[in-house]
């Protein structure tokens, strides 16, 4: 009914209730009020269904929605935990593909776009490339597939880039932490520069690219992009599994456009949450499961990439680009110098790194 076991869903009540967030009524109880929160949002169910299977007025239905909306974001420092600054064992683990050349990457980083529902006067300003209404969001996670950090509310024509530099100079919870010596991968729809590093331009490296072919890289532009795409997929899972998790993701819902920005927050928060009970490996069972019925894509994020271009790239100053191009052209002759010296073949590249 809201596609989450049962020790997630009591381990939910208990965190809000233990933090006073949330208490019973005489007419709904706290479990109540979290179970219509999370119907409404696993399936993008409308008032008028939500009223009729909980047997409550909208307005009732609408009040505890919000209600727990709010209590939801609170626990934004609970849910949504600072990145480490440690080596992940996903790196530390892989010396053939990770190790020691990604030992400094924390996170991945990534925008994707939202349907959103807005005023016709502000449909040129939502409009994004692919001419759909939506919002950009910006979020970064870890490797293992749990969000960091999360910026929702820019029009959906709004640059990846420009949403990247307005979370790096917030303050507060709502800035990005970018760690001293530490950087994140991102895509070709941003800038290179220091604390973030994406891939060569107009070189192959999308995992669907290399699974369609029996080829090795051909030369270190191959193999950095290759490598770094390895690990930036995950984050590109994580917003499928959230997607596919909270199908108020996936449509248009009829709410003030703040609540629809805050309602992606929570999303994400419980999204996190449920991983602190199921493992990524049942949460992708699960979602196969869900594609087999719906006939989605998991790797729809990839596409979505696709279209990202280098207009993107353009709000960095000179000097950081030509420091951040130095690095990656160094990481990639080291690269490249341990694989030709220890490639045993090119079918051990490609199993190694997808087991990976």
């Amino acid at each position: 009914m809201i596609k989450m076991s049962r020790k997630a869903l009591f381990d939910l009540y208990q965190v809000m209730c233990a933090k006073g967030l949330l208490y019973d009524t005489i007419n709904v109880q706290v479990e109540e009020q979290v179970v219509i929160f999370l119907y409404a949002i696993s399936h993008n169910a409308k008032n008028r269904v939500l009223l009729h299977l909980f047997g409550h007025s909208s307005e009732t239905i609408g009040r505890y929605f919000n209600c727990v909306l709010g209590s939801v974001l609170k626990l934004y420092p609970v849910l949504l935990k600072p990145p480490s600054t440690i080596t992940h064992k996903r790196i530390s683990g892989n010396h053939r593909s990770f190790y020691p050349y990604f030992k400094d990457c924390i996170r991945a980083i990534d925008g994707s776009h939202i349907p959103t529902w807005v005023p016709i006067a502000q449909h040129q300003t939502f409009h994004n490339r692919k001419g759909n209404i939506s919002q950009n969001i910006l979020a970064d996670c870890d490797f293992d597939m749990k969000f960091t950090y999360i910026l929702s509310g820019w029009e959906g024509s709004t640059f990846d880039s420009r949403i990247l530099d307005d979370a790096i100079h917030r303050e507060g919870e709502a800035k990005l932490p970018v760690p001293r010596g530490k950087f994140y991968l991102v895509d070709a729809g941003f800038a290179n520069h220091k604390g973030f590093l994406r891939p060569n331009h107009n070189v192959q490296y999308h995992l669907k690219e290399w699974r369609n072919s029996n080829v090795s890289p051909a030369d270190k532009k191959e193999l950095f992009n290759l490598c770094h795409s390895i690990l930036h997929n995950m984050i590109e899972r994580a917003f499928g599994l959230l997607k596919s998790r909270f199908k108020i993701l996936k449509t248009q819902p009829k709410y003030p456009f703040k609540t629809q920005a805050r309602i992606i927050q929570a999303c994400v928060m419980i999204y996190n949450h449920i991983l602190t009970q199921n493992s990524v490996q049942e949460e992708e069972e699960w979602l196969q499961q869900e594609n087999a019925v719906t006939d989605e894509n998991t790797n729809e994020e990839a596409e979505d990439n696709d279209e990202h271009s280098d207009e993107d790239s353009n709000v960095d100053d000179e000097d950081d680009n030509f420091d951040q191009d130095q690095f990656q052209e160094e990481m990639a002759d080291y690269m490249w110098n341990d694989w030709m010296a220890g490639a045993d073949s090119d079918e051990e590249m490609h199993d190694s790194s997808y087991e990976s």
